[in-house]
């Protein structure tokens, strides 16, 4: 037996866990999905065996980087429900997350397909409510509808995720202007 107590283990594997996702976002974002993922225990501060006792594949890591993604989108959604630019607020949020984390999708591209259908409707469901309180305090054009905006968080997607630095930063900058403007009338 180790001397620790049990409690103290749990903590530090919770701790390492934490780490472990933090870093993954980190370096999928800035070497892409390819990186090898020892540079993830690298940087995270843990060791190979402690990212394989975590995560088995690089593909089980990226799904639970995404799915805490969605549990953030979820709880910003809760957090400016009331706003009339809640709508607003959080489509930019979820641009954010998609920049900070572009490597993911492509990390993910063979996922069950099921799977990523589910994290989907999580985030639509996130918009709708928001949606509805946009479109009545005259945020967001009368004729936005959950597909649109889903349409759209991929198309910003999609520009965060094939571009290199130099240009992700701009071009991500000019969707998001022009998805605004398709979206909101404000």
């Amino acid at each position: 037996m180790s001397g620790q107590a049990p409690s103290t283990t749990r903590r530090d594997a919770v701790r390492n866990r934490e780490r472990l996702l933090a870093a993954a976002r980190q370096v999928f974002s800035e070497r892409g999905h390819d990186v090898a993922l020892e540079e993830v225990a690298r940087v995270a501060g843990v060791s190979r065996t402690t990212l394989y006792r975590n995560f088995s594949t690089r593909e089980e890591l990226a799904a639970t980087v995404f799915e805490d993604n969605v549990e953030r989108i979820e709880n910003r959604a809760e957090e400016v429900r009331d706003d009339a630019d809640g709508l607003a607020r959080l489509f930019d949020f979820v641009l954010d997350v998609g920049l900070a984390n572009r490597g993911l999708t492509q990390v993910l591209a063979g996922a069950d397909v099921r799977w990523f259908a589910d994290l989907r409707e999580r985030i639509a469901a996130s918009f709708e409510p928001l949606l509805e309180r946009g479109i009545a305090s005259g945020v967001v054009r009368p004729d936005v509808d959950v597909d649109d905006l889903m349409v759209a968080v991929a198309m910003a997607d999609r520009i965060a995720s094939t571009h290199d630095d130099s240009r992700r930063e701009q071009l991500s900058a000019r969707a998001r202007r022009l998805l605004r403007r398709a979206l909101l009338t404000a």
